[in-house]
């Protein structure tokens, strides 16, 4: 443990003594002073707000994670290229030690920037300002529902027979896509019912909302009239719909009656109109709900921040313990520019049924690219943050987990088997 804290403390003090820290929090603080001033909207102070806020606090951690990561990359590589990496293997500490060591000296020095990011943040903005838990209906999943599916969609005779010569995984996989994008119809006069699983603490006296988005059966703009209602269990919240499809509108609930004998839960939707209404209950159906307040959703986008900055980190010293740092860093830049571009390439790929085995390999290496990189590529609770979306605590639990614990011991472990067959450490 000794050794792990001075081995901290001299990748810190590196980091400082090269002046790296130093204009880290001075761009920090200009850009979070200047993104006010630089940034333009829509001409609503709304728009402004969340302008601002995602795009400033998200400039500062995309910039922080591209220097630890040049910073990272050089972890090792400084000290080989200076014979001094020799001198530390040598000593009774293990490999995993130093690597361990190093990264979390780079994790704290980004978390800093971070803090300091985020107390700007808090003294421009309102702390107090409600945030709202975004529920969706609770359904199978669109696997789930998929693997239900199999089976009845590869005995249609309609089922073309290119689909059912294909491998079952990417059926299954569009399928998937299908559940997630099927429609539900809501014919004039009729209703549509959706459970949702209220929080323990939601108060039917507070403010909440139904996020819609209404379609025509044949796309057209069309008007909607409808009531909408939520039984809590007690009351019943209800609103009147009156908007055109193809936008997605909040609608306010407000007590109107006693809820009687029904279900808690369940939001219900009456068409009153004189046109079908469409809805993907997966996409366009969401309960919105009281939460706690900006103030602790800051504190939690933070720490999923300082998370991926430790997920990149870990990443970028494995590459340096493995590789010389200018190798590490085109390998690292490339990495990021893959999880960049990783869901356009799945979502354009033109061959569903993935006819070409070559294409199909490359395809499934993308997606796990994807699956892996998509908190770093999208700044995953910027958006949340930005828009008053709570940030779970069980999302910020998965993130400390997965990337300040877990990935910094699987990447440094990896980075102590392959120091020693270094042939100028050996």
């Amino acid at each position: 443990m000794i050794s792990f804290w001075r081995i901290f403390f001299l990748e810190l003090t590196a980091f400082v003594r090269s002046k790296s820290l130093i204009l880290l929090l001075a761009a920090t603080t200009g850009w979070m002073f200047a993104a006010p001033f630089v940034l333009t909207g829509d001409g609503t102070s709304e728009s402004m707000r969340e302008l601002v806020v995602r795009n400033s606090l998200g400039g500062v951690a995309a910039l922080a994670a591209v220097a630890l990561l040049s910073s990272a990359t050089g972890a090792f590589a400084r000290e080989r290229a200076a014979k001094r990496l020799q001198l530390t293997l040598v000593r009774p500490v293990r490999y995993t030690v130093v690597a361990l060591a190093k990264i979390a000296a780079l994790v704290f020095a980004g978390a800093i920037v971070i803090v300091a990011a985020a107390v700007v943040e808090a003294l421009r903005s309102p702390l107090d300002r409600q945030c709202r838990h975004v529920l969706s209906p609770m359904m199978e999943s669109p696997r789930e529902e998929a693997y239900r599916m199999y089976a009845a969609y590869m005995s249609d005779t309609n089922t073309p027979k290119a689909v059912k010569q294909t491998k079952p995984d990417v059926v299954l996989r569009l399928l998937a896509l299908r559940a997630l994008d099927r429609y539900e119809s809501v014919r004039c006069g009729a209703s549509a019912h959706w459970r949702f699983a209220l929080p323990e603490t939601f108060d039917s006296a507070k403010s909440a909302f139904a996020k819609m988005r209404f379609a025509s059966e044949f796309g057209m703009r069309q008007d909607v009239a409808g009531e909408l209602s939520l039984s809590t269990g007690g009351v019943s919240l209800t609103a009147a719909v009156s908007n055109v499809t193809q936008s997605v509108v909040d609608i306010p609930l407000a007590v109107s009656s006693a809820a009687g004998e029904a279900e808690k839960g369940v939001l219900e939707f009456r068409n009153c109109g004189k046109t079908v209404m469409m809805l993907r209950p997966r996409r366009d159906v969401k309960l919105l709900v009281p939460a706690d307040t900006f103030g602790w959703n800051l504190t939690r986008a933070s720490i999923e921040l300082v998370a991926i900055i430790a997920l990149i980190v870990s990443f970028g010293v494995f590459l340096g313990a493995a590789l010389s740092r200018p190798v590490a860093l085109f390998a690292a830049f490339t990495a990021l520019v893959v999880a960049e571009i990783s869901p356009s390439v799945l979502e354009q790929y033109p061959d569903e049924l993935e006819t070409n085995p070559v294409d199909a390999i490359g395809l499934q290496i993308t997606r796990a690219a994807a699956e892996l990189a998509h908190p770093v590529s999208s700044l995953e609770p910027m958006a949340k943050l930005s828009d008053d979306t709570c940030i779970e605590a069980r999302e910020v639990v998965r993130a400390t987990i997965a990337d300040i614990v877990v990935a910094p011991l699987v990447f440094a472990f990896l980075s102590a088997l392959v120091l020693p067959r270094k042939s100028d450490v050996c």
